[in-house]
């Protein structure tokens, strides 16, 4: 099953609400009004300083995404940027490479949220996994370790938020966080620090 099938097929029958779309270059830039989107916490532990390698639509393997890469040593402390329930996860891959067929390699976590948006976790270590399918976590929370598993060049946090848009299609959604530097929108090439 594709993830893509996976994830309309764990979201069926579950309304979601929309969010407010913008583009890249206007959450990079700042130029947007009144935005209420949900605000996440990074998924490291409170004051871990990350590095953010690769933000939406980059070049390398977001093109069409709206998704972030902290660059983080295996072994490092993942906690849930919201709270919700663990829809899917997968703890028992050891492989990794940058060939097709390693896209289903990774190691992962799915965390639904109250309004249905689903929070994607990827590359976790083998057995880094903490949590199953079912477990309602909380903000903060350790999930896993992270890894190197999947389509992957480094060790690495991949992260994104999958919702609907104002039409009712399925799409990745911007996500903002608390950081020590504010409520922002992040951008690669920069180092943050985690805040709750």
């Amino acid at each position: 099953m594709s993830f893509r099938l996976l994830f309309l097929y764990l979201l069926t029958g579950i309304a979601a609400t929309a969010q407010q779309q913008y583009s890249t270059a206007d959450l990079k830039n700042g130029k947007f009004k009144d935005d209420s989107s949900y605000i996440y916490s990074l998924p490291f532990e409170t004051g871990k300083k990350v590095f953010l390698a690769q933000g939406y639509e980059s070049m390398f393997s977001h093109k069409s995404s709206k998704a972030l890469d902290f660059k983080v040593k295996t072994g490092t402390k993942v906690c849930a940027a919201r709270s919700g329930i663990v829809v899917a996860a997968r703890k028992d891959s050891d492989r990794r490479g940058l060939k097709q067929e390693n896209l289903s390699d990774g190691n992962y976590i799915f965390i639904r949220h109250d309004d249905a948006s689903v929070a994607q976790y990827w590359h976790f270590r083998k057995d880094g996994v903490l949590v199953k399918v079912g477990d309602s976590v909380t903000t903060g929370q350790l999930i896993g370790f992270s890894g190197n598993t999947g389509y992957s060049a480094f060790p690495h946090l991949h992260f994104e938020v999958r919702g609907f848009d104002a039409g009712g299609n399925e799409t990745d959604l911007p996500t903002r966080f608390y950081t020590q530097r504010g409520v922002i929108y992040l951008q690669p090439g920069k180092f943050y620090r985690t805040r709750r």
